[in-house]
């Protein structure tokens, strides 16, 4: 699913009140505090009375009663949900982790796909927003349109689970060996003559190849140890998009390069120099698709561990 990226809570506006005191001491008042709750609950309840009057039906309606539960201010005491609400995240919890959470992580940190649980969304953090997303898909990326597969109200408990996936605690296990330098990093993937050679195949704000998919905002696209891994062993994940061929032509020659477009009959590729070909499938001696990455995998080798994690800081710099 794409979005980026990951979540954001309500962010309301509210009345200044008195009470210096406190704000000086906590830098907002109680009443504050107080009015936080009372508006994410508002809210939650508006949109379950909207439900109701339009026809969106029970199961919508539970949805948002359970957000109205759970938007409560972290210092007070959500009520218990009731079994309809419990059965309706429950359900939305298996569509999950059945349809979504093979790109985006079962805990929604991101992975192939964007993470769900932060503030930054490539296409939108609002309910809204993620279900056009759900039902309509993102063209050229692993994100398909799942709109005629699925029901209104099982898009509705889908995205009441990713809310839930983001109120939970962060996982902090992975980090990278080393803070690295991004400004020592940019070269490195610019520079053609630079052992990485990264924009041969990739760019980044139009800059560089086009043979590999262009890097901008990768950092909110791919979870950071998604994008270490991918750097580290190429191969692992390849996108269906990218996938190199091979081909023997009549006279011998081995070229491989780039899938651009295959159809029965023909098959059509660029190579990494950029050169494009096409072929007939039946003027070539042979032809397969390649199950490697046409980049490199033996960039622990080629670089020092200093040099890996500086261009690892530049990726993720990448928003």
């Amino acid at each position: 699913m794409t979005t980026s990226d990951g979540m954001t809570s309500l962010h309301g506006h509210f009345r200044p009140v008195s009470g210096d005191w406190c704000r000086r001491a906590h830098g907002h008042s109680l009443d504050q505090r107080a009015s936080r709750s009372q508006f994410a609950q508002g809210f939650a309840l508006r949109n379950l009375r909207h439900a109701l009057m339009t026809g969106a039906g029970l199961s919508v309606a539970v949805v948002l009663m359970l957000a109205a539960n759970t938007l409560a201010d972290d210092n007070e005491s959500p009520q218990e949900p009731s079994p309809e609400q419990v059965a309706a995240l429950a359900e939305g919890k298996a569509m999950y982790r059945g349809l979504c959470s093979g790109c985006h992580g079962g805990s929604g940190r991101g992975g192939k796909g964007p993470n769900l649980t932060d503030d930054r969304w490539l296409h939108g953090d609002k309910d809204d927003d993620i279900a056009r997303v759900i039902q309509n898909g993102v063209p050229k990326t692993t994100m398909k349109k799942l709109g005629e597969s699925l029901k209104d109200e099982q898009i509705a408990k889908i995205i009441a689970y990713i809310r839930q996936l983001g109120r939970a605690p962060a996982d902090k296990n992975w980090q990278p060996y080393l803070s690295g330098d991004a400004q020592l990093g940019q070269p490195l993937f610019f520079d053609e003559k630079a052992k990485a050679q990264c924009s041969k195949c990739h760019s980044v704000n139009k800059k560089g190849g086009r043979v590999g998919p262009a890097l901008d905002r990768i950092a909110v696209r791919r979870s950071p140890e998604y994008i270490m891994e991918s750097i580290l062993q190429s191969s692992k994940f390849i996108d269906p998009q990218y996938e190199a061929v091979q081909v023997v032509t009549d006279a011998g020659k081995v070229l491989k390069g780039l899938r651009v477009n295959e159809s029965n009959f023909s098959i059509q590729f660029r190579e990494e120099n950029g050169r494009f070909h096409s072929f007939l499938k039946r003027d070539l001696e042979e032809f397969q698709v390649l199950k490697t990455s046409l980049m490199p995998d033996n960039f622990a080798e080629q670089l020092t561990v200093k040099q890996l994690h500086d261009l690892f800081a530049f990726l993720m710099s990448l928003e």
